[in-house]
């Protein structure tokens, strides 16, 4: 959570954290939308240890400004227009004008540095500005930086805005299923009114027309393939296939607001009927899903559930990561992704690797068991978004139905 910063600072031994802007919402990035509330300004967020965050803001965003709740520091208290015109790049500028913010500012020490842009650029930057700010030590971390760290617990007001995208995010799902349901079927395929095949792409061009009436985006699109397609995980479908009955589709929507917080569900269907082992396959998913719902505990690994979940695949006779990494049939990811202002964020629940990450309050994440079989032309995936309470509870922030038969017209 935010008010983590301070202490996961002092344990990186942090005296202060710069982050790179511009852009101030959700995935595009992550560090800064989130310092700055999704706020939808440009600039960059200092915040000291122990101190209030600033925004260096530009004057025509001043109103936007505000709206991220930080203590704002207008950059025409710089002479930017000088500094331009007196250096002999454009590198040259950009290194004085940080010199002086962050000497102005009181920054020194060990500095973190975060947020996103092109790598070859910012490379040259940070090594100028290392060479003009000798009493500062800038610092890259790898992985579970600070603010991934904060951003992996979220705090009541996130909780309640990923609450809401949930809901808009189902209320998709059900203009998808009643849109599906209400096309007649001939020679086992649903027909429009002029008599065609209803296609995929019938469908996703009504997907992000249910999402826009919602002011749901999504950034990184969504998956709905049927049959053969439904069996490769992240297989977007194919616009002209026609919707036909008793196949695998499998629906992964994973939409934002403008909150700029994330939301990820997966339905499977399969309209009209399903076969005797399609359906024995949704079984065991929904099995596990069921299974490790019910064990998760605060305190415990991710990763041990993900090992549950390959063990549970294993002993019903289907291939898994852990006993055959490069396997493509049966399970062949893991179990869950934190979510929040990215699709895919910690915690992650990985099946290799050293993995320290256990379940804490105010964690949010997905929980995804799925099974492949792309060459017996099937594939399912169930998701719900989880999040844990402060008393050790686990609930979902998906409220839609979990029914593989969809009954369509006669």
């Amino acid at each position: 959570m935010r008010s983590d910063l301070d202490a996961l600072m002092q344990q990186r031994n942090l005296d202060a954290l710069l982050v790179e802007g511009p852009d101030g919402m959700g995935s595009a990035n992550p560090a800064f939308a989130y310092l700055t509330r999704g706020a939808r300004v440009a600039g960059n967020v200092i915040k000291r240890r122990g101190e209030t965050p600033q925004l260096v803001y530009r004057s025509m965003e001043r109103d936007e400004a505000e709206r991220s709740g930080l203590e704002l520091v207008n950059l025409d208290r710089w002479p930017v227009h000088d500094i331009q015109q007196e250096a002999e790049t454009l590198l040259a500028a950009r290194v004085e004008l940080y010199r002086r913010i962050l000497t102005d500012l009181g920054v020194d020490g060990r500095v973190g540095i975060y947020g996103t842009g092109p790598l070859g650029a910012y490379h040259a930057l940070w090594q100028a500005l290392a060479a003009a700010l000798p009493e500062v030590e800038f610092v890259g971390e790898f992985s579970h930086d600070v603010i991934r760290l904060a951003r992996q617990t979220k705090d009541h007001d996130e909780i309640a805005a990923m609450r809401r995208v949930g809901q808009s995010a189902c209320e998709v799902l059900e203009a998808v299923v009643l849109f599906l349901k209400s096309h007649q079927v001939r020679d086992q395929t649903l027909i429009k009114g002029d008599g065609s095949s209803l296609t995929v792409g019938d469908v996703q061009a009504l997907v992000r027309m249910e999402q826009a009436k919602r002011g749901l985006e999504s950034p990184s699109g969504f998956i709905f393939a049927i049959g053969r397609d439904a069996g490769v995980p992240h297989s977007r479908g194919v616009s002209n296939d026609p919707i036909e009955l008793g196949k695998t589709i499998v629906f992964d929507f994973f939409p934002r607001d403008a909150s700029g917080y994330f939301h990820d569900v997966t339905r499977t269907f399969c309209l009209g009927h399903a076969s005797d082992e399609i359906e024995a396959a949704y079984r065991d998913v929904m099995d596990a899903f069921n299974a490790v719902v019910a064990e998760f505990t605060l305190g415990e690994s991710t990763q041990a559930y993900q090992h549950y979940v390959c063990d549970l695949f294993k002993d019903r006779g289907h291939p898994d990561p852990k006993s055959d990494p490069k396997t493509t049939n049966g399970y062949v990811h893991s179990l869950a992704h934190g979510l929040g202002l990215e699709v895919h964020e910690d915690p992650y629940f990985r099946t290799f690797g050293a993995s320290e990450t256990v379940l804490e309050p105010g964690m949010v994440f997905t929980v995804e068991p799925g099974l492949y079989y792309p060459d017996r032309g099937y594939g399912i995936r169930v998701e719900d978004t989880y999040y844990a309470d402060s008393e050790g509870r686990f609930h979902s922030l998906t409220p839609f139905p979990k029914d593989l038969v969809v009954d369509v017209g006669a």
